[in-house]
Formats: C-alpha cells, structure tokens, sequence
C-alpha cells in the first residue's frame, strides 16, 4: 500500500483491532504500548490514560463477578443447610406426630427468609463499599503494593485504582461532626 495514504480514526481503530487478532509471540510490555501509541501520533498520556482505565474496568469486572460468586455460594450453603434441618425437622415430625404438622410452621418462615436472601444473593447489585473492597483484595493479592513502591522509587506518581481506593477511605475517615470548611484546611 502506499506510504502516504493518511487513516480515519474509525478506520485506525478497525485496522488495529484486525491486527490484535492475530496471535502474538508474547504479550506487549507498557513501553511496547507507549511506542505503538507515538507511532499513530498519540500522546504517551493519552496512552496512560487509556491503559489506566482499561486496568480499572478489568478490575471492577473481576471484583464484581467475585462477589456474584460468593453471594451465589452462601445461597447454595443456606438452602443446603435449609434442606438438611428441615429434612431431619420432618422426620421427627413424621416419626413423633403424624397427624400434626407442625414441620410446616419452620419451613414456611425459614423457607421466606432463604427467598429474601436469594433475592439479595442472586441480584446484580454490588455496593460502592463492597466494590472497593473487593479491589482491594484483588490488588494486594496482584501485590499492587509492591508495585507502588517501585513507581515512587523511580519517581513516578501515577494516579491509578489503588489511589482512588485510598481517596474513598481518607473521605470516610474524615470527621462528620466538622464543619466542612474546617476539614479542608
């Protein structure tokens, strides 16, 4: 093709998404990244920024599907629990007073509580807390500490997830009984 053919944005963006198709030898370093960026005349901060969001979108999806998952295994575990208990409850029930069925009376109200809780377990709702949470877990399990060390040893101070997990705690801490002015100061 021609050297001097210049490229739509759309037309950028579908020629690189056909490219990143095709398998690579091995996945692409950050400076690999920055240089692919310089090469169709982006800025290495648009590149940061873009590698920034793309790392916390990634984030909130794990964080979210792991909390789903373990919602969904306290459901499985009460309605096991459920069933066990109000089995034996049964037997006992069968076995001591056939004509009254008293059974009906636990597993009528256990049975609404174990709704109202899948109802919550299985919703796709996740709190704001219980998201940030999670991707603290995440990110020390990834040893995101470290990695922060690293960068401030280097000089670098990158605003990335862990800084906006950190703002979210230090605005919670912050006394409710102050004046907003005089927290600010």
């Amino acid at each position: 093709m021609s050297k001097d053919r210049n490229y739509a944005d759309d037309e950028v963006r579908d020629i690189m998404e056909r490219a990143l198709k095709e398998p690579a030898a091995s996945g692409l370093s950050h400076d690999d990244l920055l240089s692919i960026g310089a090469g169709v005349g982006l800025t290495p901060a648009a590149v940061e920024n873009a590698a920034r969001e793309a790392a916390e979108i990634r984030l909130t999806a794990t964080a979210t599907r792991r909390i789903r998952a373990r919602r969904r295994r306290w459901v499985l575990a009460h309605a096991a629990v459920f069933a066990v208990v109000n089995g034996l409850l049964f037997a006992v029930n069968f076995l001591t007073t056939p004509g009254e069925w008293w059974v009906l009376f636990p597993i009528f109200f256990w049975g609404l509580a174990l709704l109202a809780h899948a109802g919550y377990g299985l919703s796709a709702l996740v709190s704001e807390r219980g998201m940030v949470r999670e991707k603290r877990r995440l990110l020390e399990a990834a040893g995101v500490g470290v990695a922060r060390a690293v960068e401030r040893r280097k000089g670098l101070r990158v605003a990335g997830p862990v800084d906006q997990i950190e703002a979210s705690d230090e605005a919670e801490a912050e006394p409710a009984n102050e004046p907003r002015s005089t927290r600010n100061q």
